[in-house]
């Protein structure tokens, strides 16, 4: 059971858990390809382990890196709350009350657009911003979010 199923409230259930978009592995998919390199030619050219130790560390570190960012971040949207989770070894949760949610806001840059990632942007009451950037699919998650806003407008 995750962080965030474990701390839902009484009546809260999961409506949609928003993925990060494959963009963000980019830099730790460059680096692994480039350690690859380093690896291939120290093979080839060099005897010594040195380089092709830099490869090994350099690629561990790539899939370290890609593990990272994929257990880091987790937004879930409940038919109550916006709950982003943040870090694996120190923890922070950013958790916003549906009704208190004033403004759903999309950004995409034209490569966003072509992907198919973006930004979506939920504001509230008081002024405060959050942003849930390299979201997947964001236009889905932002019509999840009015659709829950909009039922809790309808139950009360």
């Amino acid at each position: 059971m995750s962080y965030i199923e474990k701390n839902l409230m009484n009546g809260e259930s999961i409506v949609m858990r928003a993925q990060l978009h494959a963009v963000v592995y980019v830099w730790p998919v460059l680096l692994a390809l480039c350690a690859l390199v380093v690896m291939g030619f120290a093979a080839l050219i060099d005897e010594r382990a040195y380089p092709l130790t830099v490869g090994v560390v350099m690629l561990v570190v790539s899939l370290i890196w890609g593990v990272l960012i994929h257990d880091n971040r987790k937004y879930v949207l409940t038919n109550k709350r916006l709950i982003e989770k943040v870090g694996i070894v120190r923890r922070e949760s950013h958790e916003i009350l549906l009704r208190k949610c004033e403004g759903v806001q999309i950004s995409q840059s034209v490569l966003g657009r072509i992907l198919g990632y973006g930004t979506v942007t939920v504001s509230t009451t008081g002024e405060a911003v959050n942003d849930y950037r390299f979201i997947k699919d964001p236009i889905r998650f932002s019509t999840q979010i009015n659709q829950q806003i909009d039922r809790l407008r309808d139950d009360s």
